[in-house]
């Protein structure tokens, strides 16, 4: 989703934190979590998230960039 809407991975984090802090979504229906071998030899989990979340996702980071614009802030693109 990072390199998707061009923000950086605290900021998708962030936003992807709020949609379920703010019950805009139940986690347990739109997450998987799967464990990944890395190539350090451990395993690490991995959150895959549905088509619901990256719209959410992308639905705030577009508001942020329009709310920035407006107010004559950069957006960052």
């Amino acid at each position: 989703m990072s390199t998707f809407f061009n923000k950086g991975r605290t900021t998708i984090t962030e936003h992807i934190s709020n949609v379920f802090k703010e019950r805009e979504l139940e986690e347990s229906s739109v997450c998987r979590k799967f464990r990944h071998p890395a190539q350090d030899g451990k395993s690490y989990n991995t959150n895959y998230y549905n088509l619901d979340v990256i719209i959410s996702v992308g639905y705030r980071v577009k508001s942020m960039q329009s709310n920035n614009r407006e107010m004559g802030l950069p957006t960052h693109q």
